[in-house]
């Protein structure tokens, strides 16, 4: 087990400022803290902000002539945005899946819903581009893909689902489909975006990422949003979270 004499909420703070990518451009430095986070006397530019609190602790000893303890440890993760501040995350070539007869049945879909008409830059097959990208604004009307050109794919405004021609479907099978694309958030939009990517994180890094040093069994146990605070002009999303830990504060 690793030795760090830190507190769990530094941890956690520690992980998120390595993995979380900051959707506000326009600054540099730290917007995600181990306390509450500070919402009075800051410009809309220090907005969205995250704080970190601990709950509660508690534990029970490793055994009866052990006095190590193993740590229950309730975190509640605050996000905070401003209403009016426009923010625009893009996603280079994310991997949508393999071409197969199967995808205008079970369809490729974005993590990310893009930006209606203007959010989606280009649909790639094995790196190379196709044609035309369109938006339609429900799967409904998506183009019956035998009636579909060679070389133009659709995606839905709704589901962030795409649609292929058959011709496609056919002369690129097994290839890789990629695309970029960009999602404006603002206010809710971007609570929300932000406490799904931070939910995916701890999932997909809690067995083996070092910036979490002994945090572990991490369990959810709230995504909450909190009503708009129309004195700031505010948005917040709450996550909890459980974990456990050997020792907290000593050397977890």
């Amino acid at each position: 087990m690793t030795k760090a004499k830190i507190e769990p909420d530094r941890i956690l703070t520690n992980f998120l400022r390595a993995n979380l990518a900051d959707p506000n451009s326009s600054r540099s430095g730290n917007w995600i803290y181990p306390d509450f986070p500070r919402v009075q006397n800051l410009g809309d530019a220090s907005f969205p902000r995250i704080g970190i609190t601990i709950l509660n602790e508690s534990s029970r000893q490793l055994g009866i002539h052990d006095d190590d303890q193993n740590e229950t440890i309730n975190f509640q993760i605050d996000i905070v945005a401003k209403k009016g501040r426009l923010h625009t995350v893009t996603t280079t070539d994310e991997a949508l899946g393999t071409m197969s007869s199967t995808v205008n049945s079970d369809r490729f879909t974005y993590a990310d819903i893009p930006t209606e008409t203007t959010g989606v830059t280009n649909v790639k097959h094995n790196t190379v581009a196709f044609g035309t990208v369109t938006d339609v604004a429900t799967d409904t009307l998506f183009t019956v893909p035998g009636s579909l050109a060679a070389g133009t794919v659709e995606w839905s405004e709704s589901t962030g689902n795409l649609n292929f021609s058959a011709a496609d479907v056919t002369s690129y099978d097994t290839q890789a489909i990629t695309s970029t694309s960009s999602t404006a958030l603002e206010g809710k939009k971007l609570c929300q975006y932000l406490a799904r990517k931070i939910i995916r994180l701890i999932r997909a890094n809690h067995r083996n990422n070092s910036d979490l040093n002994g945090l572990r069994n991490p369990v959810k146990l709230n995504n909450i949003p909190v009503p708009f605070d129309e004195d700031l002009g505010l948005f917040r999303q709450t996550l909890e979270y459980e974990f456990q830990a050997f020792n907290a504060g000593e050397g977890l």
